[in-house]
């Protein structure tokens, strides 16, 4: 979405229980019992749902209502991108009702056929509270993947008339942590994000048994390329968070045929830092909410990479296999920086603990065609100040 104001999940609930009311309440609904003020959640929950992923994306999840043993119908809420789960509406249930399980529902397209009027009279209230519009709704990107030495890479395709921009993500994470960013440069730019070699839904770069993973400068900008190639979306804006960042204009120093410009998120031309905090993470634990609180202030950064396996929930990457391809970012890399002088911007979190204020003032005056921007965050940017993030990205895309 494109607010002026980032919204957060308090200002909506705030909002939406101040927009329902009985001409929004299902029909359903209210043959069972009548709409009330003091219980407004009372049949909503579908049109509710849809609204919270107009805005945030994410899965539509459906649930079983019941009461003891009486079925009492079906109860919708959302799994927002990150994987955390959603429900503005459970408050409606105060006779003792359950829930049961929860699957994800594929949203059809365009607006809904059933519950029209009232999803659209929700959505025009909600805008009043908030004091914006809405765009329409925007289906989740493609997931695609490419075949490399028999390996996957999996990429997302945000799709769109625009022009191509490749954006690479940092250690930790992987393609979505982009969702935002590419719905706030729609249609302008088309955003293709792949979860790196090692990350999200890519597999792990071994060739076999017991041998070592490659997570070499080289291989990363091999896998580059070869989605740029493969899609024919050469010369492409790269954009990069920090390993992304490096693999960016490294990226243009070795193939400066596929890259017309360069947008670095927060990363230096020389890297020093330290990932072995990450080692002592904890590889599964019995529950989401068990894992988030054995992760600690860790969490916040990686909802992204947050899974359920067969055995437990854990974390979508190995911390040795992060801390083994640190080890390969870690070193002077001026060369590379200065090896291109395609239009490039530079944005630095005024509080990063990994690039500061007189490295990132070096590496914009040492190189031709370089802008720097500076917001007052920390490391991961592009999460922390999203709207000034897009701002200054956008910015810089409309000067091309």
């Amino acid at each position: 979405m494109k607010p002026s104001t980032p919204w957060t999940l308090v200002h909506i609930q705030r909002a939406l229980q101040a927009s329902w009311a009985a001409d929004t309440c299902s029909a359903d609904d209210l043959a069972r019992a009548p709409w009330q003020p003091d219980n407004p959640a009372w049949g909503h929950c579908d049109i509710t749902a849809l609204v919270v992923n107009d805005l945030f994306g994410g899965d539509l999840v459906l649930g079983q209502v019941r009461l003891g043993d009486e079925g009492r119908g079906h109860h919708w809420w959302n799994r927002l991108p990150s994987g955390l789960e959603v429900d503005l509406t459970r408050e409606q249930f105060r006779l003792g009702e359950a829930v049961d399980g929860g699957r994800i529902v594929p949203r059809p397209p365009g607006t809904p056929v059933r519950r029209r009027t009232e999803y659209l009279l929700l959505r025009s209230r909600l805008e009043r509270q908030l004091g914006a519009e809405f765009p329409p709704y925007q289906p989740e990107p493609a997931r695609g993947c490419l075949e490399l030495d028999g390996r996957r890479l999996s990429y997302l395709d945000f799709g769109g008339p625009g022009r191509p921009l490749l954006a690479l993500h940092g250690h930790f994470c992987e393609g979505r942590t982009f969702t935002r960013l590419a719905r706030q440069l729609a249609p302008e730019w088309r955003v293709i994000a792949p979860d790196q070699r090692g990350h999200g839904h890519s597999d792990r770069p071994i060739s076999g048994e017991g041998e070592q993973p490659d997570y070499s400068r080289s291989g990363y900008l091999q896998d580059a390329a070869a989605l740029l190639d493969r899609l024919d979306l050469g010369p492409a804006v790269v954009l990069g968070h920090s390993l992304g960042g490096v693999n960016a204009y490294q990226l243009a120093a070795a193939y400066p045929h596929l890259v017309s410009a360069l947008v670095i998120e927060d990363i230096g031309a020389v890297v020093d830092d330290d990932l072995s905090f990450c080692l002592v993470w904890p590889s599964r634990a019995p529950s989401r909410d068990a894992l988030v609180e054995r992760l600690g202030d860790a969490a916040r950064y990686l909802t992204d990479s947050i899974r359920e396996f067969p055995d437990g929930w854990g974390l979508a990457f190995r911390p040795t296999d992060m801390v083994a391809s640190h080890q390969q970012v870690i070193g002077d890399h001026w060369a590379d920086w200065l090896a291109t002088d395609c239009p490039a911007l530079l944005v630095h979190g005024t509080s990063s603990d990994t690039l500061d204020a007189e490295h990132a003032k070096e590496m914009a005056a040492r190189r031709p065609n370089t802008r720097l921007v500076r917001l007052p965050t920390g490391h991961t940017v592009h999460q922390s100040d999203p709207t000034g993030f897009a701002l200054a990205v956008g910015e810089f895309l409309n000067s091309l």
